[in-house]
């Protein structure tokens, strides 16, 4: 499967789901080309989508998860590889990305689909103040207990209170 299918099959299952999708294919050295697709996925289709990766191949998390805050909402960034051979070098990055608006900071967690993703969604919860609903396991990983609730250390600035 190339990538212009895989493009293609997201496009066809999520329709006005996806918001976004840019496919860039990096030629390096030694003839090594890597593909790959940054794609923004309304809330309501992210579980979904990131089945939906899973269903194509091998689907795990690259490197850890991304955020950028803007003034009315929190984006995710979640950055995956799926391989669907075992060729060398036969990775597809996908970068997909999530808004998650300050008025409502709740996402479904993807542990059920991408089990590596536990400590990136508990640190999420912990630094951001977003709701991972049916994590498995909602213990902080950093902060300590005594920790003043609704302080979130990685907002700039917007925590709880000021999220209202």
């Amino acid at each position: 499967m190339d990538a212009q299918s895989i493009v293609t099959i997201i496009q066809e299952k999520l329709g006005s789901h996806l918001q976004a999708s840019r496919l860039k294919v990096k030629n390096y050295h030694a003839g090594i080309i890597r593909l790959h697709l940054w794609i923004s996925i309304d809330r309501e289709a992210f579980h979904f989508t990131v089945n939906t990766l899973k269903s194509l191949g091998r689907l795990h998390l690259s490197t850890a998860m991304a955020y950028k805050e803007y003034e009315d909402r929190i984006e995710l960034i979640y950055p995956f590889a799926l391989k669907m051979d075992d060729a060398h070098y036969s990775e597809f990055m996908i970068i997909a990305s999530v808004d998650i608006p300050h008025n409502d900071l709740t996402i479904r967690t993807i542990t059920d689909i991408v089990p590596g993703a536990l400590f990136m969604e508990r640190e999420v919860m912990e630094m951001l103040g977003i709701v991972i609903e049916d994590i498995p396991d909602s213990r902080r990983l950093f902060t300590p207990s005594s920790l003043q609730d609704g302080y979130f250390p990685l907002r700039n600035g917007k925590n709880k209170e000021d999220s209202k």
